[in-house]
Order: C-alpha cells, then sequence, then structure tokens
C-alpha cells in the first residue's frame, strides 16, 4: 500500500490552475497516495505519468487546446486520468451522465461538438445506438481490453502543456434535466480552482485526507468537490465504481475516508447499516446538500460519532458547484439554512422588477463571484435569461437573515392555494422529521376553486407504516394550516431524472392524472 504522509501545505491559494497542483504534487509527493479504485493504487508520480500518456493519446487523436473531449463513463482510473489529461492539454472537458438517453445524449454531442467521445466499453453499444456525428472520434476508456478501439492503444503525439490563464475553458457542464433543448454552463479553469478551493478553509482539508467519492464523478460533487479539491490539497481520491451500500461500506472498511460528501439519504443508508463504525470510524467532515437533513438524523450522527463534523452546502452547476456553507455548530440551530457565502461569492435576494429585497423577505436568489459559469455553451438566448451583468439567477427563491441563506425551492416549484404562496421545501423538511419517512416530496395539482392543492407524496421507510392522521397532527404544529397537504400518496419510490435528482415535473404529471382539477 502507496502511504499517506501527515501533512502537507494546502493549496487554498498558489496554485493557478488544477493541472499545476498535480504537477507540484508529482515533484514533491511522487510516492503519496493519490488515487485508488479496488486493488489498484496509484502514487502521485504514477498518476501524473498516466495522465501525460492519456493526453499524448489524445494528441494521438487530434486533441488540440480548446478542443471538446467529451467523456462517458463510471467512477474509475481511466475517468479521472483522462479528466485530468484533458485539462493538461488545454481541451475543454465534456463529462457526460451515464444515465441520458439516446436522444439525450446526441442532442449535448451536438451542442458541444467535441473533437472525442471517450467511452467506457460496456457503454459503447449506447454510443453506437446514438450514432455521434461524422467527426467526432469515439474510444473506448479502459486501459486493459483487446478492443482496438481503446484510447491507449492510439499513437502518442506530442501534448505541450500550455500555460492556462484562470480566463481559458476548462468545462462544459451539462446542468440536470431531460428539456429538449440541453444548456451546458462553460467553466473556466478560474471558476474551477476557486469553487473546489472554497472547502478548504472551512473543512480544513490537507493532504493527509483521503476520500470515497460516493457520487458519480459526472456531477460536480464528483469531479469539483472531491476529484479537484483533493488534487489542490495532496490529498487522496478513493473510487466506487457505482454506489451500492455494501459495496461502500467495504470500500469504507478498506480504505477509511475523513472526509465524505453526499446527499442526506446516502448518509441515512450507512448509518443505518450493521458496520456502520467502519464508515464513519476515521471521518472527520461530513458533507451533504441537494436536501435538507432531518433533525433526528443529526442527533444521531452527532451522538454516535461525536468528532463528525457536519456541513451543509448549497450551489450549483451555474457556479460552478458550492456557493455557500452551514458551519457545524449551526447544524441544528440554523437547520433550514445552507449557510454563509464561501470566500468571494456575494448573494442577493431580487424581486419583481429586479427590486433588491430586504433581509427576511422572500426572492430570487442571485450570486456573484469568481466561481460563476463563463455562459451557457452556445446558448446566447438562455445566457441572457440568467445572467445580469455579474449576477447570475438561480431561480431558487429564499431569503437571508443575518448572511445566512434559507433557500424554499425552485421559483416553479411555490404552490399557489388561493392566493397563498406555499413553499415546498419546509413542508418537506416537516415530512422529513418523521421516523416512519424515508423520502418526501410535495407538489401541487389543480384544484377547481382554489387554484391548487397541495400533494405529499410519501416513500415510507423500510418496515415502517404511515398513519395519515399522525402526519396531519405532526404538520399541522409546524406549518400554516393553508400549507399542511390534502393529500397523501404512498409510492414504492420517486420518479429520477438522469442525473438522479427528483424529477418534479413527471411527478406533477402523475399528480395531476391522481387528481384532475374537475372534482369537488
Amino acid at each position: 500500500m502507496v502511504p499517506r504522509a501527515a501533512s502537507a501545505t494546502p493549496a487554498e491559494a498558489g496554485f493557478p490552475t488544477v493541472p499545476d497542483a498535480l504537477r507540484e504534487w508529482a515533484r514533491t509527493r511522487s510516492g503519496e497516495r493519490a488515487l485508488s479504485e479496488g486493488d489498484e493504487e496509484l502514487g502521485y508520480g504514477d498518476l501524473t505519468g498516466l495522465v501525460e500518456e492519456a493526453a499524448e493519446r489524445l494528441a494521438g487523436a487530434g486533441v488540440r487546446p480548446s478542443d471538446r473531449v467529451a467523456l462517458l463513463g463510471r467512477n474509475t482510473v481511466e475517468w479521472v486520468v483522462t479528466f485530468l489529461a484533458g485539462l493538461r492539454l488545454g481541451a475543454v472537458v465534456v463529462p457526460l451522465n451515464i444515465r441520458l438517453g439516446p436522444l439525450e445524449l446526441r442532442r449535448q454531442l451536438d451542442l458541444s461538438e467535441p473533437r472525442v467521445l471517450v467511452a467506457a466499453e460496456d457503454l459503447m453499444r449506447l454510443v453506437e445506438h446514438v450514432d455521434p456525428p461524422a467527426h467526432v472520434g469515439a474510444f473506448i476508456l479502459e486501459r486493459n481490453t483487446r478492443d482496438t478501439r481503446s484510447l491507449w492503444r492510439r499513437p502518442r503525439a506530442r501534448a505541450d502543456e500550455p500555460s492556462l490563464p484562470p480566463t481559458a475553458h476548462a468545462l462544459i457542464a451539462f446542468t440536470s434535466g431531460t428539456t429538449a433543448l440541453p444548456k451546458g454552463a462553460l467553466i473556466e479553469h478560474g471558476a474551477l480552482l476557486r469553487s473546489a478551493s472554497a472547502f478548504i478553509p472551512h473543512l480544513e482539508t490537507r493532504s493527509a485526507d483521503t476520500t470515497l467519492v460516493l457520487a458519480p464523478l459526472f456531477h460536480n460533487t464528483g469531479f469539483v468537490d472531491q476529484l479537484s479539491q483533493m488534487v489542490l490539497v495532496g490529498g487522496a481520491l478513493d473510487l466506487l465504481p457505482e454506489f451500492h451500500v455494501s459495496a461502500a461500506i467495504e470500500a469504507l472498511a478498506r480504505r477509511p475516508a475523513t472526509y465524505l460528501i453526499a446527499v442526506p439519504s446516502v448518509f441515512r443508508l450507512l448509518m443505518l447499516h450493521e458496520r456502520a463504525d467502519e464508515a464513519f470510524r476515521r471521518c472527520r467532515v461530513a458533507t451533504y446538500g441537494g436536501a435538507s437533513m432531518p433533525t433526528g438524523w443529526i442527533l444521531e450522527l452527532a451522538r454516535r460519532w461525536p468528532e463528525l463534523q457536519l456541513f451543509n452546502c448549497y450551489g450549483l452547476t451555474e457556479f460552478t458547484s458550492v456557493s455557500h456553507l452551514l458551519d457545524p455548530e449551526y447544524a441544528l440551530t440554523r437547520r433550514s439554512s445552507v449557510g454563509r457565502p464561501v470566500d468571494g461569492a456575494r448573494q442577493q435576494i431580487v424581486g419583481e422588477e429586479g427590486r433588491l429585497l430586504p433581509p427576511g423577505e422572500v426572492g430570487e436568489v442571485w450570486l456573484a463571484g469568481p466561481m460563476r459559469m463563463a455562459c451557457y455553451w452556445r446558448s446566447p438566448a438562455a445566457t441572457r435569461q440568467v445572467l445580469r451583468g455579474e449576477w447570475l439567477r438561480t431561480g431558487d427563491l429564499g431569503s437571508i437573515d443575518e448572511d445566512f441563506l434559507d433557500v424554499l425551492g425552485r421559483s416553479a416549484e411555490v404552490i399557489n392555494r388561493g392566493g397563498e404562496k406555499i413553499y415546498v421545501a419546509p413542508v418537506e423538511a416537516a415530512l422529513s422529521e418523521l421516523p416512519a419517512v424515508a423520502e418526501a416530496a410535495v407538489v401541487g395539482a389543480p384544484h377547481p376553486i382554489f387554484h391548487e392543492r397541495v400533494v405529499a407524496w410519501i416513500v415510507a421507510r423500510q418496515g415502517a407504516d404511515v398513519d395519515e392522521d399522525a402526519v396531519r397532527r405532526h404538520l399541522a404544529e409546524r406549518l400554516a394550516d393553508y400549507a399542511v397537504p390534502e393529500a397523501f400518496v404512498l409510492a414504492d419510490e420517486l420518479p429520477r431524472n438522469a442525473a438522479g435528482k427528483l424529477d418534479r415535473a413527471e411527478l406533477r404529471a402523475e399528480t395531476a392524472r391522481l387528481f384532475p382539477g374537475d372534482d369537488r
């Protein structure tokens, strides 16, 4: 096993780009563990050697600075190597979601126009079905394959490492969703660096830290919050090809992580496992986002692993990743908040006609800072809709109290019941407090008199029964009477989009079928 050093100087500042950090650690920490997957472990020297080879093979395939390199695969060593090789070349990496359907994938390829598409061998059938444009070279991601289409069988060509200014294009990150027109956020190297490094002073990540990637690497949680952050501090990245609870427990028992980041439901699955102590025994920082963490779960984490620091985070693709962090001391007292802006990020709440709103009032969350995307790739109309000078319109509704941001949901998710505006986030948070509820989602359905009614979808925890009367009593103590759902629907699972997020559009459509607006 490659040893881990006790500490090294953190990279909160001093590296112009992520490739610069990788180059420095290869020089000064060559033998320290950088990347692992199963039985394979790579030190920084070996990792850098593979990245240089992959860059030369990409160059041999015709990739030049500013060309797009599309990447389609699971969490593997080759994915990480190819991602870093693309950045090193000055190419623009396009991480693709492996759960996309053929039509969605083709749309993203048509928009990004990559020079090459590098895909996992078992996904090549999908690639062939998509039938990429003729100018796109399609190569297999894996090294250990006999297929002659492997990137690693391409001839090597000289791959000079360009000097990359912060404004150089690094990534096209597609936003989640299944709309007919894909939107790819163009991320610059400076934005990637500032977003990944924003965690460091809060989480105090250092070279001695190691993290297990539980989310897909093609999400910004994977390639920003974990991969890029670990490269910046000289830490270690352990890969789980796909998330399964038992596989995650085995990986954490083998290489204990000091830093984990995931949605709350993943942490709950780990907590409920009989070997949970092996998962959290060395973990000092757990960061969650995408949903609120129920109070009971926070209390249980604190009781069972008192040394664990729990951070809430908020961000979005158009801001590269994180914009806010809620420090552990506020985990309970400000549980509804996503925290304060990270260094460099600024916030404001804007009402109708662009009017700035005072603290406490609800409006659209606008963000500014060096992490903001440059634009939507080749989508000027969509860019004009969300960029206002230096500000990004997030589409999220929220309010600010003493610099703490409360996010109440997307503007499209507000339910109008007889003129009363209902924000779904507080209702869902109250439902999640119930021990019998594994997951909940709240949407509006047509109503013949009040315009909309409130409907709650609930996935029960295994072996638990959901008592509707008890749920109503619980909510009545916490919410305005008009916000208490009129109807409850029990479901085995909730619909997800290609990014694995809750598909509210599908849920609203199914709700409208169950509750048509003409009933009385």
